[in-house]
């Protein structure tokens, strides 16, 4: 399945620069003018990356954050700002973004940014396939032992 990467800004010329970077590095990619359009949206197709605008109309990047993140707690949300503050930054981070960037940006640092977020995407779903494993193992754990205790009883001799 292909990576896809959401783009959420009510500017229309970031959403370009945007859309040619994520063409650039290979992304398939789908682009919103609204946060809401793209909440109603994401039901019936779902990102793994969501660089979305903090200030926006119709609703602002951390509510959308919020609800999304109640939908999906899988996605990668990089929420993007053209007026940083500590205060955004970290009422982002409560409200569940992964990561937080400033306008003007640069390719590269998006680049950079998009695959820490997928690999922790990653890493997160294995450490919940890790788990998962494990407590089944550890659930069958008596069963053998009991194999092993019956086993020894039936062949003493091998």
């Amino acid at each position: 399945m292909a990576t896809t990467i959401w783009i959420i800004d009510d500017d229309e010329s970031v959403r370009e620069v945007l859309s040619t970077i994520m063409e650039r590095l290979g992304y398939a990619y789908r682009v919103f003018g609204d946060s809401a359009q793209a909440l109603s949206e994401y039901e019936r197709g779902k990102a793994d990356v969501i660089i979305c605008d903090v200030r926006m109309p119709a609703m602002d990047g951390i509510t959308f954050t919020r609800k999304i993140v109640q939908v999906d707690r899988a996605v990668k949300i990089m929420l993007l700002t053209g007026f940083p503050s500590i205060d955004d930054a970290v009422e982002a981070i409560r409200a569940g973004a992964f990561d937080y960037l400033t306008k003007p940006f640069r390719m590269e640092e998006i680049r950079i940014r998009v695959e820490r977020a997928l690999e922790n995407r990653d890493l997160a779903g294995r450490l919940t396939t890790n788990r998962w494993l494990t407590w089944i193992l550890i659930a069958f754990m008596p069963v053998w032992f009991l194999l092993g205790f019956f086993l020894g009883r039936i062949l003493p001799g091998l």
